[in-house]
């Protein structure tokens, strides 16, 4: 789950500005691991249903190796969705996935997305991984994150995070984990 640096660069919040809310989806444990050896190290059935119906007719920015993932998993990108991949890669990529060299183009392209292939959605998500995520992390609206109630092995971790520059909006406890809504006090 770990990208490539140069997919990522540090970029200001002003250089990610967009008229939707950008919004951050993780889950993580609570010792912050999000992923091990390129997956997730559980498996959470409401955790990926959670995703899909968050995310459904919106469009989600990610990095490479989060989407090469999916794709292992799926063998497509994520349907209903337009994937928009973080990478300096060159990729061969379907018709709802579209590459973008760096946080500022895949702001763009995702702006592109929702006002061209999701009746002007109104909000952008952020899958992943954890370089995408400290890069869009400054930028962020608000974060909707599966706080998974375990310490698992993990060798990817979700950035550090100011939690007093967020209030929590909604909180949804489940056997072992809770769906939590953040939203940046502005």
């Amino acid at each position: 789950m770990s990208e490539d640096r140069d997919e990522a660069a540090d970029a200001t919040p002003s250089a990610l500005e967009t008229d939707r809310e950008l919004v951050g989806i993780v889950a993580v444990a609570d010792n912050g691991v999000i992923g091990r050896d390129g997956d997730m190290p559980w498996h959470i059935p409401d955790d990926l249903q959670h995703f899909k119906e968050a995310t459904m007719d919106h469009p989600v920015v990610m990095g490479r190796v989060t989407y090469e993932g999916i794709l292992e998993t799926l063998g497509e990108p994520l349907p209903g969705r337009t994937t928009v991949v973080v990478t300096s890669r060159d990729l061969e990529t379907p018709d709802n996935a579209v590459i973008a060299n760096g946080l500022e183009e895949a702001v763009d392209r995702a702006d592109t997305a929702a006002r061209e292939c999701h009746d002007d959605a109104d909000r952008i998500f952020i899958a992943g991984g954890a370089t995408v995520y400290e890069g869009f992390l400054p930028a962020l609206d608000r974060l909707v994150v599966t706080e998974v109630h375990d310490e698992p092995d993990g060798d990817t971790f979700f950035p550090g995070w100011e939690r007093a520059s967020w209030t929590e909006a909604s909180r949804d406890e489940r056997d072992g984990f809770a769906f939590v809504e953040y939203v940046r006090e502005r």
